[in-house]
């Protein structure tokens, strides 16, 4: 008996470790090999992940500025209806100086073009004679430079008088400013200077002064086109001004260098300054014109595009008197989707930002709350966010290692 119950107490043994194996082998089901360590290991690295430091090089190179936190008293908010228009650099219209027809298209409506790129050609009889002409004119400055040397070895012989070596010089001088008058009169039209008779085509090359985008194409091949008539039509992205439609009576408290914010129909914001406040009110909406330049404008912000400007003004009755909160500038923010994010400086370790996710509440002028995420006392990156943010995206800032 005493057997038989030894027996079966040995054999219940690696019975109990084969079900003590299974329940581990269970409760990693599925896994990968060497998921269970790795888990560990990114667990660690959670906890500073999002914490990146620069290069010496990548420091110098950008301009870093932080700034302390402060609570501080929300403005009033103004907010008014406001119309996108290009500055007087950010829209061109390009066409030929003289008539002629089109024989080449060279650009396409939203094609990206540079400042001085062909975007077209044409043939133009007029800039054809002015080569003619200058080809005539470059034969009689040869003739007249013959003329002039062989006149200097006649003078030197004492064959003829000074007066009539001063007569050869003069005429070599005139034919010259003849023929470079000519030149410059066929560039200035947009023709090339012929060098024989076989480059006397009247071909002219339409550039655009501008770089931007083509928004509008009104030439058609094989027209023929008078000077100055618009061929192609160029905006340059970001180049722009809010105008924004104000009553008259809250125009006097905005004045110019003021800052405000621009709101896209997206909800992005950008930042304005006023550049200047109309002296009249517009006869039909009884309203006062504010204009802001845009300075950090995207290609979002199109000619003709609705958005709304938010001014900071004095808190009235309607205002929330005595509220604080903790604000930072609106570019200190980067957004994520629904989520936003400040690069706070790492304590004691050079070159390191942490990148921290807030909460935001009201925005007000170039400046919005910060509801959670921050506390008075920290510093904040506030100029320099983008730089960041670029070398990030593109992988260029190394994970700080601990």
């Amino acid at each position: 008996m005493n057997r038989l119950f030894l027996l079966a107490l040995l054999l219940a043994v690696p019975l109990a470790g084969c079900g003590s194996d299974t329940e581990a082998i269970d409760d990693h089901a599925g896994e990968a090999p060497g998921a269970h360590s790795d888990d560990e290991a990114s667990g660690e690295a959670d906890d500073h992940g999002d914490e990146i430091t620069l290069t010496e090089a990548q420091a110098a190179a950008v301009e870093i500025e932080t700034a302390v936190v402060q609570a501080s008293p929300l403005a009033a908010e103004l907010r008014v209806p406001a119309r996108i228009v290009p500055t007087e650099t950010g829209r061109a219209q390009v066409g030929a100086l003289v008539d002629g027809r089109v024989v080449q298209l060279l650009a396409a409506e939203g094609q990206a073009v540079r400042r001085g790129a062909a975007v077209a050609a044409i043939e133009s009889p007029e800039v054809a004679r002015l080569q003619g002409e200058y080809l005539q004119a470059q034969a009689r400055v040869t003739q007249a430079r013959q003329q002039l040397d062989r006149s200097r070895q006649l003078a030197a012989e004492d064959l003829i008088s000074g007066t009539l070596l001063e007569q050869a010089v003069a005429d070599a001088s005139a034919t010259q400013a003849q023929a470079a008058a000519l030149a410059g009169e066929v560039r200035a039209h947009g023709g090339s200077i012929p060098s024989g008779p076989g480059g006397v085509t009247g071909r002219v090359t339409v550039a655009t002064p501008i770089s931007g985008v083509v928004s509008e194409r009104q030439a058609e091949l094989g027209a023929f086109v008078q000077a100055s008539a618009p061929l192609y039509e160029v905006i340059a992205p970001g180049q722009v001004y809010a105008d924004a439609s104000i009553d008259p009576a809250a125009a006097v408290a905005i004045g110019q260098g003021d800052v405000a914010v621009v709101e896209a129909p997206g909800g992005r914001r950008y930042r304005g300054v006023v550049q200047f406040v109309g002296a009249e009110v517009a006869g039909e909406t009884r309203t006062a014109t504010v204009r802001l330049r845009v300075t950090n404008a995207t290609a979002e912000l199109r000619p003709e595009t609705f958005v709304t400007v938010v001014f900071d003004v004095e808190a009235g009755e309607g205002a929330e008197a005595g509220r604080t909160a903790i604000t930072v500038p609106t570019e200190a923010v980067e957004r994520e989707g629904a989520q936003a994010f400040v690069y706070v400086p790492v304590d004691g370790e050079p070159r390191t930002y942490a990148r921290r996710a807030i909460s935001l509440g009201q925005a007000t002028g170039d400046r919005v709350e910060v509801t959670a995420g921050l506390e008075p006392g920290e510093r904040v990156v506030v100029d320099g966010v983008f730089a960041l943010k670029s070398f990030r995206s593109r992988g260029e800032l190394s994970e700080h290692e601990h």
